[in-house]
């Protein structure tokens, strides 16, 4: 016959039956060998390997190329960097280099209806004396040599102007300041301009064309 328990007793074995119990440490696990570090380089040749594997013909064609893109780009640079031409002088204006000066005027004759004026020309570059004319209806106007007229740089060229008178009226009888028009070239320009050929020029010039349009008064009969 089984004695009666206790309460205190009983407690006592619910609480044991019922407190979780700790499990063992087991055996820890064994490591493995470690990881395999992969590295960046190549395991092909180098690139000095691959040159020297190449064929010496091929090397020569690497070698030749190279060395032409190198003087190309040496040419381009020459260009790119060498200083701009200074920009030529310009040739002067042919009004500004050319002189003409008066050497007189032959005296005509009576009855004559022409005389000649002779002038000198000269130019300190190369021009050309293109045409001479003038404003008076009355004249008529010849040059000699022809025109057109090469003038040497600093070479004097002689120029006779011939002029006809084909009718009186409106001439300048007492001319003051008659000048010719002149029409000069060189590679610089085309010019016009007028000739004041001095205070000589103009007593000559008047002086000619009053013996030709005034004649002396014939002498009457007996006298």
């Amino acid at each position: 016959m089984h004695s009666p328990l206790r309460p205190g007793a009983y407690a006592l074995t619910l609480s044991a039956m019922s407190a979780p119990t700790r499990p063992e440490p087991g055996p820890e696990p064994e490591q493995g060998p470690p990881a395999e570090v992969l590295g960046g380089g190549s395991a092909g040749p180098r690139l000095g390997e691959r040159w020297t594997a190449l064929p010496s013909r091929s090397r020569r064609l690497v070698g030749a190329v190279a060395g032409l893109a190198v003087l190309a780009v040496l040419g381009v640079y020459a260009l790119a960097t060498r200083p701009e031409p200074e920009p030529a002088a310009l040739v002067p204006y042919p009004i500004q280099t050319t002189d003409f000066s008066f050497l007189g005027i032959e005296t005509p004759k009576p009855g004559d209806t022409a005389f000649a004026a002779q002038l000198m020309a000269t130019s300190d570059s190369d021009a050309s004396l293109e045409k001479i004319t003038q404003g008076y209806s009355g004249l008529k106007l010849s040059v000699r040599p022809a025109l057109p007229l090469e003038l040497p740089e600093n070479q004097p060229t002689r120029v006779t102007v011939r002029f006809e008178v084909v009718r009186c009226a409106g001439l300048p009888l007492d001319a003051r300041l008659p000048s010719l028009r002149v029409t000069l070239r060189n590679t610089r320009a085309i010019q016009d301009y007028s000739s004041i050929l001095g205070g000589t020029y103009a007593a000559e010039l008047s002086r000619a064309l009053r013996t030709i349009c005034e004649p002396a008064p014939r002498a009457a009969p007996g006298a």
